[in-house]
């Protein structure tokens, strides 16, 4: 029952399951970028199954159409995602599960999984022509890219996640951070890249979420990162997007006082699950 994505009709299911469960998708452009990485019921539940940047641990995400669960599609696809983590080198998974869904928090707690953290959900409305590029702020352009490797190989073990977390390889940060966003700025001192953020497009046009925002340790506390924040904010602005959102761990009060001072608006956000496969 349990299969690989084979068409355009698979990709468009998944998004709208996808939708269903979270409001909002990936657009249809980026699930046919991991098709490969995609296990699908066509009955009303997918799986996706990557690396992640947690250490020995893949990320697998299961989800199922609300009408369609409590009938074995939830716990074949947790079976199938674990066996496609183990095929991937992993001896771990971890995953996320909604705010207040703790039907699905005790069906994965049955499964093995534990729960490692939970996060916020910070969103800001965004007004048509608000806002400016600070000084030292630059979208990003292939000449950066050296560069703001550098600050994810520093920054990212620094992250609150389910587990330790390191850079990717190289070509695989240009895919999966860059090539999907829809805007990358970086910040430039003395001809240096010295930090870099992005904003990633969702299945809802009004709408970005934040990627990946870093600062290289030498650099930080000297407000690159809110400049950067105040750059997306003004890109998103003049680019017509109402709305920009991102988690980020309870215990990253830095970041929640830094997006508290740009305007966030803070909520209950997912619940960090994880286990061994």
């Amino acid at each position: 029952m349990i299969r690989a994505v084979e068409s355009e009709a698979d990709l468009k299911l998944c998004a709208r399951i996808c939708r269903a469960v979270e409001e909002v998708s990936p657009p249809i452009h980026q699930l046919r970028a991991v098709r490969e990485r995609l296990l699908l019921d066509p009955h009303g539940g997918y799986a996706y199954v990557s690396h992640s940047s947690v250490a020995g641990t893949a990320y697998a995400m299961v989800r199922v159409l609300p009408e369609r669960r409590r009938r074995g599609i939830g716990a074949a696809l947790v079976e199938a995602a674990a066996s496609a983590a183990r095929e991937l080198g992993h001896d771990k998974a971890w995953g996320y599960v909604q705010p207040g869904d703790d039907e699905s928090l005790r069906f994965l707690s049955d499964r093995g999984f534990a729960e490692v953290g939970r996060e916020v959900e910070l969103t800001r409305r965004v007004v048509r022509g608000e806002g400016a590029i600070p000084e030292g702020i630059h979208e990003i352009g292939e000449e950066h890219h050296v560069g703001a490797y550098a600050v994810s190989v520093a920054a990212v073990p620094d992250m609150a996640t389910a587990g330790a977390a390191e850079a990717r390889a190289f070509d695989d940060w240009v895919e999966a951070e860059l090539t999907s966003a829809a805007v990358a700025h970086v910040a430039i001192e003395h001809g240096a890249v010295v930090g870099y953020a992005t904003l990633q497009p969702t299945s809802d046009p009004t709408k970005l979420e934040h990627g990946f925002t870093g600062v290289l340790p030498e650099h930080r506390r000297r407000g690159l990162a809110t400049a950067l924040g105040r750059a997306q904010i003004a890109w998103a602005a003049e680019h017509g997007y109402e709305e920009l959102f991102t988690t980020t761990g309870v215990p990253n009060t830095a970041l929640r006082r830094q997006k508290a001072k740009l305007g966030y608006v803070e909520r209950e956000g997912p619940i960090l699950v994880r286990a061994p496969v």
